[in-house]
């Protein structure tokens, strides 16, 4: 199906079901995705990301999964030179879901396909292509989060009223004094930076709430980087919120590289510890 097939058929999709699924819950939002909300979204991460995998001689695809009641998505790479997000059909009808914890799903997934290293372990059953290292040409969890927030998250709301997110939001105030200390005082790279790190808290809690909290921090020390799991929830914000706080204006396919040759190897914006080992890549 062409991309524009594609999100014809997710807006009468969205329009047309209004299925609750198991687990759900019925939250007030602040920001509740339209279908024109979505299709917009799709549009620019699919005009991001084209010209990315076209340029690597791929190409970038995003795929609605409609047998899939469940409220996620993933990223997959192929022998055939493909870069697909999938979205289940669950998570477009979920009752938590916003414009903004959307953005930061699709933008982790993003940061599989394209944020470079650690890399994630090939899988006994993995099929895709391999590094030269015999791992996977996808990003570990705690990168993916990275590049969600430093650079995905930041293309994908570039040029908005960032301030407008931050209506109504309970905004700590280290994360609002961090902000300002890097892109300046009450500046929009201090309000976009907020937003970023609110909508990190959103994506987190997207299926349930959880004991995270944007004034808390995972002060543990990882032996290693871990590139083969999930680093704690907490320590997931803290990389979401780190990644905001990078001011390096980072490309939009790191693929192979990594991050600390381009800035933010240190202080506020570098990977935390609690997953990520500059020595240990």
């Amino acid at each position: 199906m062409s991309s524009k097939g594609l999100l014809i058929a997710v807006l009468a999709f969205v329009l047309g079901v209004g299925t609750t699924f198991p687990g759900s819950t019925a939250v007030a939002q602040t920001a509740p995705v339209s279908p024109e909300e979505l299709q917009g979204i799709l549009q620019k991460l699919q005009a991001l990301y084209a010209p990315v995998a076209q340029k690597a001689g791929g190409e970038f695809q995003i795929q609605i999964l409609w047998d899939r009641p469940s409220a996620g998505a993933s990223a997959n790479r192929d022998i055939a030179n493909k870069y697909v997000i999938g979205v289940d059909g669950g998570m477009l009808v979920y009752k938590r879901l916003t414009s903004e914890n959307l953005r930061m799903t699709l933008c982790h997934e993003a940061g599989h396909l394209f944020g470079g290293i650690p890399l994630r372990p090939a899988p006994a059953e993995w099929e895709g292509p391999l590094d030269e290292s015999g791992k996977s040409l996808l990003s570990a969890e705690g990168q993916s989060d990275y590049y969600a927030t430093s650079v995905c998250f930041r293309h994908l709301t570039a040029g908005q009223n960032h301030r407008e997110f931050l209506k109504g939001r309970l905004l700590p105030r280290k994360l609002v004094q961090d902000c300002d200390a890097v892109w300046g005082v009450r500046s929009e790279g201090s309000f976009q930076c907020q937003r970023t790190a609110l909508a990190g808290l959103d994506f987190l809690n997207f299926v349930m709430e959880f004991p995270i909290s944007l004034s808390e921090q995972d002060d543990s020390v990882a032996d290693k980087t871990l590139d083969a799991e999930y680093p704690s929830r907490q320590c997931r914000l803290d990389t979401l919120v780190a990644g905001a706080l990078c001011k390096v204006q980072a490309p939009l396919d790191f693929i192979r590289k990594d991050r600390s040759a381009e800035g933010c190897a240190a202080g506020r914006g570098s990977r935390p510890a609690c997953w990520h080992r500059n020595h240990a890549l």
